[in-house]
């Protein structure tokens, strides 16, 4: 089986189980409160992206779209399925800077190199399996403008091989600091900071990390280093559970 094939046949395993969910509208309730509350690490993280060309991964419904879309110059959402293009063109149909993309989902297909200033997920990646997320993170080096940034809230469960992700806590697939940071690394990206983070009363299943675009060969990776220490870029394309962090 080629890669794309094996991406295929990822991304269609875990984006089936969220064409349709309660979940869209169970996590509605906690988008202001929780989800976008000031004091969270992924809140104080974002920040810190500059917001002229913005690109959203998983969009879903557009819950966190609609809180941002007024900061951002534009923003791009992307989602793999149409279902929820289709939903934000109409919940979002009032901020004239937002455009749609449908992705195959695992690449950010038409988006022209060094493209975007920022590219965030929130509460999507955690369902990743590591190949997708591994693919992403190439994408993201080849989309991000010199300087840009990337915010990502993905898994930090090691999970057993021999079960489905949908059984793990939370539906959380199989993500160590460790994996991601060799990915990372790979693509040519840097990690600024990482943190593990309490999801639903479970203390580090997740991390919320912000990377950026390594400049130089030798430029070192602080951010990895140090978390690991602790614990081992358009324009023309732009015109359920709560968070306990």
């Amino acid at each position: 089986m080629s890669d794309r094939s094996s991406l295929d046949v990822s991304a269609e395993k875990i984006g089936h189980a969220w064409k349709e969910s309660a979940y869209y509208d169970d996590a509605e309730r906690w988008t202001k409160t929780i989800f976008w509350n000031p004091e969270t690490i992924f809140s104080k993280l974002f920040s810190r992206l500059d917001l002229t060309t913005v690109i959203e991964l998983a969009c879903g419904r557009g819950r966190h779209a609609e809180q941002i879309a007024s900061q951002c110059g534009s923003l791009l959402v992307v989602d793999i399925h149409e279902e929820n293009i289709d939903f934000c063109k109409s919940r979002l149909a009032h901020h004239r800077n937002v455009s749609y993309l449908k992705n195959n989902g695992y690449e950010f297909s038409g988006i022209p190199n060094n493209s975007m200033t920022s590219i965030y997920c929130y509460d999507a990646m955690v369902h990743f399996s590591p190949d997708l997320v591994e693919n992403y993170l190439k994408e993201t080096a080849r989309v991000l403008a010199p300087g840009g940034m990337a915010l990502y809230h993905h898994s930090n469960y090691d999970a057993p091989n021999t079960t489905s992700y949908g059984a793990n806590p939370h539906a959380r697939n199989h993500m160590t600091f460790d994996l991601f940071s060799e990915y990372a690394r790979n693509a040519g990206l840097l990690i600024e900071e990482s943190h593990p983070i309490k999801w639903a009363r479970v203390d580090d299943l997740d991390r919320v990390t912000l990377l950026r675009l390594r400049a130089l060969s030798s430029e070192v990776d602080t951010g990895s280093r140090e978390a690991s220490e602790q614990q081992s870029r358009a324009s023309a394309l732009i015109q359920s559970e709560p968070n306990m962090l």
